[in-house]
This record gives structure tokens, C-alpha cells and sequence, in this order.
């Protein structure tokens, strides 16, 4: 299992453990990432993730464009994905 390496202090920056970058397609995926590896180690409601990424969206899509992004995150991570992220 590979590892990751997050930078966000100068710009966001991730690297696999290769050293390639890791380009996220959005940048509310950038801040998802982000806010979940800020907050490791604590399960993350969906609906607060939601309403700070999406609060001014209707809670349905709010938590429809959660899902896509968390989506879009788990694919640019690969493998990595299922040590780095857990979605409950």
C-alpha cells in the first residue's frame, strides 16, 4: 500500500510516494482532501461536509456533489484511496 504526502502550506501540492504529483480535478476536491487530513483521526458527518463545501446549494445537492467529489477523490488517489479515505 502506497503512501501520500499532503502540502498545503505555499499551495496545495500532493505526492504519491514515488514522488509524482497527485493532480485533484477541482478545487473543492483540493479543499476535501484537505479538510478531512486536517481533521485525521475523526469521522466527518456527510451533511457537515456538505454544508461547508456546498452551504449555499439545497441539502440534496449539497450531499450529491459530496458524493461526485469524494468520487473524484478516491479515483486520483488509486490504491492509496483505501488507507487514506474511508466513506461510511
Amino acid at each position: 500500500m502506497g503512501t501520500i504526502r499532503l502540502t498545503l502550506l505555499g499551495g496545495f501540492e500532493l505526492q504519491a510516494d514515488s514522488g509524482a504529483a497527485i493532480r485533484l480535478p477541482t478545487r473543492k476536491a483540493e479543499a476535501l482532501l484537505a479538510y478531512l487530513a486536517l481533521h485525521g483521526g475523526h469521522a466527518q458527518p456527510r451533511d457537515k461536509l456538505a454544508a461547508l463545501l456546498w452551504g449555499d446549494a439545497p441539502d440534496v445537492s449539497a450531499r450529491a456533489s459530496l458524493r461526485q467529489t469524494l468520487s473524484l477523490v478516491g479515483k486520483a488517489l488509486g490504491a492509496t484511496a483505501v488507507s487514506a479515505l474511508s466513506a461510511g
